[in-house]
């Protein structure tokens, strides 16, 4: 084992370590204050549970992104992505505590999507200069809001966040490595993404006995979509996009088919793929099992598109297929 080995392994180890404890620590405040997510119609969970569990990973994070960026001596240039993940904080614990108007959530979740954009240069751009600046950027800023609020929708059920941020964080440093990128901040990112979500992973697998929250799900969203952007803009949209294909899919054709019957998209609900299946199956694990599965599959799949772009595509394609039509055969 390398010393760079030894270093990772240490960075997660100790990250995970801090969360654990932290989880812990918040848990029992989140309780004294009785700050608690109750059942309701649109739940997936049966008692009353603590929300907010994402300060415990941001309390690790955030200090760990500006010490990344003070040894690698850019923190300037990262500046805009730490401003971003305060604001997303600072607006998502509000929304936590009374709720925000989605026009007023949405358009914070923009300006931070902004604030992250000026980490690339004029030369990053995720179509290699197919389209003038401006579009690109725009598109940029848009879909990595998008992102941001899919992720949060998304969080409907036990591990399910934490699992995909684990997935994404692996992925995105495998593709690093395979397309021979260096990067040391997005490199570390992932480190610290994955030692914080298996901390808090401990506590919020099934049954859940803490939740993030938004405070949690909304920085992770941003965080793991600059992970992401960074690859693209360096020359590999079509694997950065292979990554986080069942998340796109699943709200997606969600959204979709809500849309079409003239519901409120932004307003919570029930009928994602992943919380149909547990309604069928009862088990939150379990459906947590089969994209963690059909996660592995897209981490091929992204590795295959490197150099075999249609290989890549279909390997994608099929997996989340698969794991969508598994969740589907489920419904009562």
């Amino acid at each position: 084992m390398n010393t760079d080995m030894i270093l990772d392994c240490g960075i997660i180890s100790a990250t995970f370590i801090l969360s654990l404890f932290l989880t812990l620590q918040v848990r029992k405040f989140l309780l004294r204050r009785a700050l608690l997510d109750h059942p309701n119609e649109r739940s997936s969970h049966t008692v009353p549970t603590p929300r907010g569990g994402g300060w415990a990973l941001l309390i690790v994070l955030i200090p760990g992104i500006i010490l990344t960026t003070l040894i690698q001596d850019n923190f300037t240039e990262h500046l805009g992505l730490l401003l971003g993940v305060l604001l997303l904080t600072y607006i998502s614990w509000l929304d936590d505590k009374k709720g925000v108007s989605a026009v007023k959530r949405l358009s914070l979740h923009i300006l931070a999507a902004c604030l992250g954009s000026m980490v690339f240069t004029p030369e990053q751009t995720l179509f290699v200069g197919a389209l003038p600046f401006w579009l690109d950027r725009a598109i940029m800023i848009i879909g990595w809001a998008w992102f941001i609020n899919l992720y949060n929708f998304m969080d409907g059920i036990d591990g399910i966040t934490s699992v995909e941020t684990i997935s994404l964080a692996t992925g995105t440093c495998l593709l690093l490595s395979a397309t021979n990128i260096s990067d040391p901040f997005v490199s570390t990112l992932t480190l610290l993404l994955t030692g914080v979500c298996l901390g808090f992973l401990v506590l919020n697998w099934h049954p859940a006995k803490i939740f993030l929250g938004d405070v949690g799900s909304v920085p992770l969203g941003f965080l793991t979509g600059f992970g992401l952007l960074s690859i693209a803009t360096k020359g590999h949209l079509i694997p950065a996009l292979i990554l986080p294909l069942y998340y796109l899919a699943d709200s997606g054709i969600t959204i979709t088919k809500r849309a079409m019957r003239g519901e409120k998209i932004w307003q919570a609900h029930r009928q994602h793929f992943y919380q149909q299946a547990v309604v069928g199956i009862k088990r939150h694990d379990k459906v947590v099992n089969w994209i963690i599965y059909a996660n592995i599959s897209l981490i091929i799949a992204a590795l295959f598109a490197i150099d075999c772009l249609w290989m890549g595509i279909t390997v994608a394609v099929v997996s989340v297929a698969i794991l969508l039509r598994k969740m589907h055969k489920t419904v009562p």
